[in-house]
């Protein structure tokens, strides 16, 4: 493992389940951690309670990424690593889904990835370090009906984060893709579907294996997966 200590790591969709328990776990491992999230109120409130900083930021907005990593870097110095978490689950019949919601997720889950990284990866190529994880899915690895439109967003970015893995190594930047199964978080009731989630994982098992991923620096972990055995059911 490489020495954790005034590393800054910017982490997506902060506010709850993969994302706020990285937050703790980053923080215990030393690590300097960012909190981002869409809601104002939730970002301080939760940013106080973890005495880590925190900026509102909603990653399908293409001008505030731009305006808040400047900010987290005047105020914080340069971005050593980048957990783009922040997603939206959408479900159903697609011929019902809204125009509205299939833009929401493309914008959220694929443009807000793909600028975030965008945003930070210049400045980690010209010190030759830096660690991006993209938090993908396990529906990013295979098809089943009722989850085309989230189904293509994170099949985007496995192939975006395929391809920077590849580009970026040789450079010293470590792109590295995150598959998690079920996780037991608010995903599923804030998209308004139902689901048993006693056979997830816990926000915290996820996390273990991101905080891993971030801080061997001598590995390239291209494409992680897992879930809780009792969801193998």
């Amino acid at each position: 493992m490489t020495e954790a200590a005034n590393k800054t790591v910017v982490v997506t969709g902060a506010t709850s389940g993969i994302g706020l328990a990285l937050i703790s776990q980053l923080r215990e491992a030393g690590y300097v951690p960012i909190l981002t999230g869409r809601n104002a109120d939730k970002v301080a409130t939760l940013a106080a309670s973890c005495k880590v900083p925190g900026y509102c930021l909603d990653v399908a907005d293409t001008t505030a990424i731009t305006d808040v990593t400047a900010q987290i870097e005047a105020d914080h110095g340069p971005i050593w690593g980048l957990v783009n978490n922040a997603g939206i689950w959408l479900e159903g019949e697609f011929s019902n889904y809204s125009e509205q919601e299939i833009k929401a997720v493309i914008d959220t889950n694929t443009l807000g990835t793909i600028m975030m990284t965008h945003a930070v990866l210049p400045a980690m190529q010209s010190k030759g370090s830096g660690a991006i994880v993209n938090v993908v899915s396990t529906g990013a690895l295979y098809t089943r009906k009722m989850i085309s439109v989230y189904s293509a967003s994170k099949w985007a970015i496995r192939g975006f984060t395929g391809c920077l893995e590849a580009e970026c190594a040789p450079k010293g930047v470590r792109v590295m893709g995150f598959y998690p199964g079920k996780v037991n978080s608010a995903m599923y009731e804030t998209a308004g579907i139902d689901r048993n989630l006693d056979v997830a994982m816990t926000p915290e098992q996820a996390v273990t294996m991101i905080v891993t991923m971030l801080s061997d620096e001598t590995m390239v972990w291209g494409q992680v997966s897992g879930r809780s055995i009792e969801d193998y059911g």
